[in-house]
């Protein structure tokens, strides 16, 4: 990895953290091909995929300069978010800076959103004369609503991470000083669940969201887990009154 980006499982928990403040953590083409490469090597142990990022800024979005002489396409950047929204275990973004432009399309690819109190999100495409990549539109309109999106693309206002908490647009959100503490008992929290059950249920929200839903193949994943040895260790641990050691079979 370059010094922009930071990728390391720990335990079971894939950690990728944007490293470059003094560029207001904005990705080129170079930092997209890590990111990439740093999702593919996910073994299938995994249980949670963490971004966050150093700095004021969580994400600027993609790289204007590069944009501009054409190094990267906004298509680029879009096969980042895409690869990040398509993962088979749950994704959570820590965001303790502003977001702006298609950094916003980077938070929005995560299931989940944990934000600090007293920052802001806006996106300015509008103001430039971009649209916002498309199917940057339409997963934000699946997963906040076409209300939020319509004043987040089409005022290009800034938004503080309060407005957008009331929105559910952040899962959760804390005073600056929590957000350690508080993220990693989330973490934890999320990583001592099923995987099964927790990979079969994201994968049916996430087909339900995308207007791809097929009854036969949810319930086949359903089934899976209903047979599985997690259950039957799960309501054993719950019988015995300790915590269950799931094995993802």
């Amino acid at each position: 990895m370059t010094d922009a980006i930071r990728f390391e499982m720990k335990g079971d928990v894939g950690r990728l953290c944007l490293c470059a403040p003094e560029r207001r953590n904005a990705i080129g083409s170079q930092e997209i091909s890590l990111v990439k490469s740093a999702i593919d090597s996910i073994p299938d142990t995994c249980r949670l995929f963490v971004i966050r990022s150093e700095g004021p800024v969580f994400c600027a979005g993609a790289n204007l300069k590069e944009i501009t002489d054409g190094t990267m396409a906004g298509d680029d950047f879009l096969s980042m978010t895409n690869a990040i929204a398509s993962l088979a275990m749950p994704s959570l973004a820590i965001v303790e800076g502003d977001v702006f432009g298609g950094g916003a399309e980077l938070l929005f690819s995560c299931d989940f959103r944990i934000g600090v109190t007293g920052k802001h999100l806006k996106i300015p495409a509008a103001s430039v004369g971009l649209c916002y990549p498309v199917k940057g539109i339409q997963r934000m309109t699946q997963r906040l609503g076409s209300t939020l999106v319509r004043k987040l693309l089409l005022t290009t206002e800034s938004m503080s991470f309060e407005e957008l908490a009331q929105q559910n647009a952040f899962d959760w959100l804390l005073p600056p000083a929590e957000i350690e503490t508080d993220s990693e008992a989330l973490i934890e929290r999320l990583t001592g669940l099923a995987p099964l059950s927790i990979a079969s249920m994201l994968a049916i929200i996430k087909s339900v969201e995308e207007g791809r839903f097929d009854h036969t193949s949810a319930q086949a994943m359903a089934d899976k887990c209903s047979q599985s040895t997690d259950l039957s260790e799960g309501l054993l641990a719950l019988r015995e009154k300790r915590a269950p050691i799931f094995k993802r079979r």
